[in-house]
Parts: structure tokens; C-alpha cells; sequence
């Protein structure tokens, strides 16, 4: 009986230390199919308006890179708090979690209460996803402000923006792009396609005549471009001393091209009208058949 008892004791040993085998290899199957993700996170801020991260996220199979559809991100404000003995302590807050479209890509309006003047840092993570491994990306920017204004100098309009840090100081040689917000795109203004700024931090871009808007309106928008220092920041100017755009659209009118229900009266008249000739040619034949029919009884 006592080997009958020790043989079953290894019997057990032996079949709980198999599935504790089958079951960590299982995990770390599972754990090595998960996919790596290539993170990019950018900070834009649209002067007036809000500030966003617009985030992209992606895989790559062999050479290839396809979207992270559908999923979940989460976003951490870091924040640096001053301890009595001088040092700093970093910690986390999350503000928020967004997914990606279709395209792996996503917009996060960062709230009002998780941007400060100082320094802005954030943190895009991926969490306990099925599919991804976890992941994360930062991004840091420091706030600056962008002023647009309409100058007149010597009888020609000009674009002026001041770039200036959040305590008044300009901001020198950092490159703006300046601009005409179009239906597809920015119209450029000037000759150049980005304009540096000088010591007080200023650019001065002419404006060419001629410029179209609808009721006469323009909007300019002058961007620095993905600044490593301050990010994205975008301030947009309306002006109302453009030509007015004339409607010469047909879409309302009775054209060949128009829907059917603005057909041109003309194709409504002869037509019906070669109709009804041929149809009574039609009709006077068969009278005149009946007819003959009738007179040969």
C-alpha cells in the first residue's frame, strides 16, 4: 500500500507539473503573438481655440505597415510637483482615453485643466490590448503664443505674426509658413513657402491682389510647423478686403447636364411631339386597313 501511495503521489506530481508547463507555454505563445506598435504623437495647438495630440499608431508585417484600427489609447498628463527639500516628484494623471479610426489614426482635445504655462508634457500608452503589445510615446512642448495682424505698407496689404513665449519674449528663428485656408489646402503667400523671424520675433509677408472669397472674406492662417520646442501652433486671421466670389454655378438652371427635373423645356416639346407624329401615323394606318377590311366584305 505505501507504494501504491507513493506511485500515485508522483503520478500527480508529475501530471500538475505538465500543465503548469502546457499553461506557461500556452501564455507565452500568446504573449509572443502580440503585435509591436509604432507610436507617433504630435502636440498642435490652434491659437484661441483648443489644443490637440493627434496621434498615429501602426504595425508592420515583413515590409509592410498597416493601420492599428480600433484601438484604445490612454492619456497621462505629467506633472513635476516641488518637494520642501528643493527636488521634484514626476507623476502621472490620466486625462482621457480616444481610439483610432480606420486608419489608425486619432485626435485628442487635451482638456483646459491639463494645460499649464510653463511646460506641457503628455504620454500616450497602450494598455492591456489583446492584440498590441504595450506601448507608449511622449511628447513635450513648451506654450507660446502667435499673434496675426494686417499691416499696410506703402499702399500694400501685409501679413504680420509675432511669435512670443508666454512671459512677452520673442521668439527668434523659428520658421512660419503663411497662407489661405482653401477648400483643399493652403493657398501660399509670398514667395517663399516658410518665413523666419527676426530678433523681435516678427515676420512680414505681402499680399498679393487679386485674392477671391466668398462675400469677400479671407482667412489667413500662419503655422509654425512641427517645432521641436513648441510643437504645432496654427493662428488663423478672417480679413474682409477680398474680391467677391460671382456664383456662375448652373446647377439651378434647365441645362443638358441638369437632374431631370430641370430637363430644358425644348426636350420636353419635340420629343413629344415626334411621339404623337408617329403614333398617329400609326393610328391613321390601321383606320385605313380597317377600312379597306370592311369594303372588301
Amino acid at each position: 500500500m505505501k507504494h501504491l501511495a507513493n506511485y500515485y503521489r508522483k503520478s500527480s506530481f508529475l501530471i500538475l507539473a505538465a500543465l503548469f508547463s502546457i499553461i506557461s507555454i500556452s501564455a507565452f505563445g500568446q504573449e509572443d503573438d502580440k503585435k509591436s506598435v509604432n507610436l507617433s504623437v504630435e502636440h498642435q495647438k490652434i491659437i484661441g481655440q483648443y489644443s490637440i495630440l493627434k496621434i498615429s499608431a501602426k504595425y508592420k508585417i515583413e515590409k509592410a505597415f498597416f493601420p492599428c484600427e480600433k484601438l484604445m489609447l490612454t492619456i497621462y498628463a505629467i506633472t513635476e510637483t516641488e518637494l520642501e527639500d528643493g527636488e521634484s516628484e514626476t507623476s502621472e494623471k490620466k486625462i482621457g482615453q480616444i481610439q483610432t479610426n480606420e486608419d489608425g489614426k486619432a485626435k485628442f482635445i487635451i482638456p483646459a485643466t491639463s494645460i499649464n504655462e510653463t511646460k506641457n508634457e503628455y504620454v500616450v500608452k497602450i494598455e492591456d490590448s489583446a492584440e498590441f503589445e504595450d506601448e507608449e510615446e511622449s511628447v513635450e512642448v513648451l506654450p507660446a503664443s502667435l499673434k496675426v495682424s494686417i499691416e499696410e505698407i506703402d499702399s500694400i496689404k501685409h501679413i504680420k505674426a509675432i511669435l512670443t513665449s508666454p512671459d512677452g519674449e520673442p521668439l527668434e528663428e523659428q520658421d512660419l509658413k503663411v497662407g489661405l485656408k482653401r477648400l483643399f489646402g493652403n493657398l501660399q503667400i509670398g514667395e517663399d513657402e516658410s518665413y523666419s523671424t527676426d530678433e523681435e520675433g516678427v515676420i512680414t509677408v505681402p499680399i498679393e491682389d487679386g485674392l477671391t472669397g466668398v462675400d469677400g472674406k479671407l482667412i489667413f492662417q500662419v503655422i509654425l510647423e512641427e517645432s521641436d520646442e513648441y510643437g504645432t501652433i496654427i493662428a488663423n486671421f478672417e480679413a474682409g478686403f477680398g474680391e467677391p466670389i460671382t456664383d456662375k454655378s448652373s446647377f439651378n438652371e434647365r441645362t443638358m447636364w441638369s437632374p431631370p427635373t430641370l430637363t430644358p423645356i425644348y426636350l420636353w416639346i419635340f420629343p413629344n411631339i415626334l411621339l404623337i407624329g408617329v403614333w398617329s401615323i400609326l393610328f391613321v394606318l390601321v383606320i385605313n386597313l380597317f377600312k379597306i377590311y370592311k369594303s372588301k366584305n
